[in-house]
Parts: C-alpha cells; structure tokens; sequence
C-alpha cells in the first residue's frame, strides 16, 4: 500500500507532469497577451520542455520565466520577422487570389510563387524559435539555419507544419469547429504541441551537438 502511495508512483508522476503542462500553457497565454512577447513565450515554452527532459525542471513558473526574460529581446526580433512576412505574404496571396478572376494566366502563376513562399515560411517558422535558444541572434542566421534544419529533418519538418496548423486551420473553418477546438488550446493545446515537438527537436537538433 506504501509502494502505491508514494510520490514515486508512476501515476503521481504524470498527473505532476500534466498540471506543468497546464501551468506552461497558461503562462504561454498570458506572457504572449502584448502579442509582440508571443516570440520569447514560444521560446520560454520549448526551454522549459527541454529543461525536464534533461532534469533540469524545477517549477513551471520558475522555468519558463527564467527563459523568457533570457529570450525576450532575440524571441521578439524573431516573431516580429515571422508575423510581418506572414501577413505580407497572406495578404499577397488574397490579392492575388481576387486578381486571377477573370485575368490571365500570369496570377495564377504569381499566387504559386507565393505559395512556395508560404511553405518556406512556414519551415522557417517551425525552427526559429528553437534555434535562437542556441545563442543565434541575427535573423539571417536563424532563416540559414532554421532552413537547413527544415530539409535535413524534413519528416521532423512536416509533423510540425501540420501541428503548428491546426490552429489556423480551426480559426478559417470557425463554427462549431472552433467552438469544439478553442477550450483545448486554452487550457493545454500550445504546450502539448511544443511538448511533442520539442520530442521530435531533441532528436535532430538538442542531442546533437552538430544540429546546428
């Protein structure tokens, strides 16, 4: 009955690990609020994740806090590129979209343009914010290496597009889609896709000392 109760249980173990995770997320929440600190709560977010993998988790609060303050300045140079490219690039491809209505073929080859570009985008997104916890500063530097990282783990790259989607995919669909999502990501949704991609980031970057 001992051996049951105790705080080694296996149970125990994961209920704690389950309720940092809710933790995480509402810190995630309430740190990205400014919208321009969402960067460094991304960071913050993938930091704390590896800190338990590596046992060097000590509270949710104190992790990832510790992490976003370190992260804040490099986290928002970097979201500010990655939002501002992101719109331009959605607007670009909506105007596009209502030009190819009647036009020639010649839209309709500038939108695929810009979808490719999309898709980088997108590649480029999934690696940034891992890659400035590895001391890299200057964007150039993050685009190089959030690339190279993208092609070289490509299978890696494309369960993270696809989780990193999701929630843009909800938002366009709305209705009861995103009536039935929402409560998800308010409470736990954020950290369980940086948690399973920080499983998939230790594979090919972390726990290799030439990822980058």
């Amino acid at each position: 009955m001992k051996k049951r109760l105790s705080i080694d249980n296996p149970f125990f173990e994961f209920m704690g690990r389950l309720g940092d995770m809710l933790f995480l997320n509402v810190l995630f929440l309430v740190c990205s609020l400014p919208v321009v600190t969402a960067g460094a709560s991304l960071a913050a977010l993938y930091q704390s994740f590896d800190d338990m993998a590596e046992g060097k988790f000590i509270s949710a609060f104190r992790n990832f806090t510790s992490a976003w303050r370190k992260n804040l300045k490099t986290g928002t140079k970097a979201w500010m590129f990655v939002l501002l490219s992101g719109l331009l690039l959605v607007f670009d491809l909506t105007f596009v979209g209502s030009m190819r209505r009647g036009a020639n073929a010649a839209w309709g080859m500038i939108g695929v343009g810009i979808g490719c570009l999309l898709v980088v985008w997108e590649m480029v997104f999934c690696y940034i914010f891992p890659v400035i916890l590895k001391g890299e500063t200057q964007i150039k530097g993050m685009i190089q290496k959030s690339l190279y990282l993208a092609v070289r783990n490509f299978h890696y790259t494309i369960l993270m597009a696809v989780m990193n989607l999701i929630p843009a995919v909800c938002f366009v669909l709305g209705g009861r889609v995103l009536a039935a999502v929402l409560p998800l990501y308010l409470t736990f949704g954020f950290a369980f896709a940086a948690f399973v991609q920080t499983f998939f980031l230790r594979k090919c970057i972390w726990m290799n000392e030439n990822g980058l």
